[in-house]
């Protein structure tokens, strides 16, 4: 029998029907929880009382009819009455959809975006089962630049009026979540990034251009729970706004193919929608991550949902764009050496002006050294940020 969609063929350890008997997913990256929403396609369902969990939202309608839409990686998609559609989670993976309607104030300032949020709700130890929103259909991204563009630019539209709510950079955490997914993928790649002070966390939003719909003819990203794989893998954390725009760039990549200069473009309208200082210069250095990093995440993140479900295509793609991380860090390797030499050039300017205090060159000696230091110091400086890749 050919197994649903959403059924994580490559690292279940067990059967479909042992796992909806005991209510448990164990898989070769952890186990989490699953429930028996198969009464859900039926209308009885709808109209009864879920005996545990919060329902929240406006669920005060009689349901009539249940009819299928899709069934993806994350559940199933249907539609009610014809005047709803609701989104069934099968597997336990918190509730970040529902938060950005349940609380208050991040619901406020999303209100006026283009983003469709649920109006609805069941949510079982702080678990998203079921999410209602009015009726929609999803709109397949049609490829065109013009249509990335201004996904772009709403992204960053959306993450400007969540910055109220943003974290201090958590590049710890960044980057255990990185050490996460490779220790299990065995990727033989590493990537630890600083990050700079200005790269801030936001609330979550996952979103893809193969979550999009239309309102009153406008393209609104419909929000997506988090996937079966980083859930298992990776700590709930905030993330900066560069890494959902790496997640996007990442897809429309894989699907179109990009060149340098069309991620030049995207990096340009998404910085024209944020603030300034988290698209400066210095947050986009790839010494400190920046762009690459996020990008080198979004490809890990891809690769073990890909590895969960068994989708070889996608994780020879990603396996193909790993491939090349070494040889990024290889520069970037030599670029901290470079880096080094300001240290060899601040050391010599303290001993030149020592050993002029104390007499132990002369006037002349003490002057050529400091010059020959100075200059040091800003030749390694130039070196260093005039060979920095570029963030596209």
């Amino acid at each position: 029998m050919d197994e649903p969609a959403w059924w994580p063929s490559g690292v279940a350890l067990s059967s479909i029907d042992e796992v909806r008997s005991e209510g448990i997913l164990r898989t070769s990256f952890g186990k989490t929880t699953v429930w028996d929403f198969e009464s859900y396609l039926q209308p009885t369902e709808w109209n009864t009382s879920p005996e545990s969990g919060v329902q929240w939202g406006e669920w005060d309608f009689e349901i009539h009819t249940v009819e299928v839409q899709s069934v993806t990686q994350y559940g199933l998609i249907v539609n009610l009455n014809d005047a709803f559609t609701a989104s069934i989670l099968a597997f336990g993976v918190g509730d970040d959809v529902s938060r950005l309607s349940r609380y208050n104030p991040w619901n406020s300032v999303l209100q006026s975006q283009s983003l469709l949020l649920p109006i609805a709700g069941w949510t079982v130890e702080g678990n998203d089962r079921i999410l209602i929103y009015p009726r929609f259909k999803i709109k397949p991204f049609d490829g065109q630049a013009s249509t990335m563009m201004e996904l772009t630019r709403q992204l960053g539209t959306i993450h400007t009026a969540l910055i109220e709510f943003s974290t201090p950079n958590t590049e710890r955490r960044w980057n255990d979540r990185l050490k996460a997914i490779e220790d299990e993928l065995k990727s033989n790649t590493m990537w630890r990034a600083p990050h700079s002070n200005s790269t801030v966390g936001l609330p979550r939003l996952h979103l893809s251009i193969d979550s999009l719909t239309e309102v009153d003819g406008v393209l609104n990203f419909v929000p997506m729970s988090r996937s079966l794989a980083e859930h298992l893998l990776c700590e709930n954390d905030r993330l900066p706004s560069l890494a959902t725009l790496m997640m996007l760039e990442h897809q429309w990549a894989r699907r179109d193919g990009l060149n340098e200069q069309q991620r030049q473009e995207l990096l340009e309208v998404w910085g024209n929608a944020v603030p300034t200082e988290w698209s400066s210069r210095t947050a986009l250095s790839t010494v400190l991550g920046g762009a690459w990093v996020w990008r080198y995440h979004a490809t890990l993140l891809e690769y073990a949902q890909a590895t969960a479900f068994a989708d070889n295509a996608v994780k020879n793609d990603c396996r193909k764009w790993l491939r090349d991380v070494s040889r990024l860090q290889a520069h970037l390797g030599t670029l901290r050496m470079w880096k080094s030499g300001q240290w060899v050039g601040i050391t010599g300017l303290a001993v030149a002006f020592f050993s002029y205090r104390m007499d132990s060159f002369a006037p002349q000696q003490s002057l050529v050294l400091a010059l020959l230091s100075l200059g040091a110091v800003i030749a390694s400086n130039a070196v260093y940020r005039f060979k920095d890749p570029k963030a596209y």
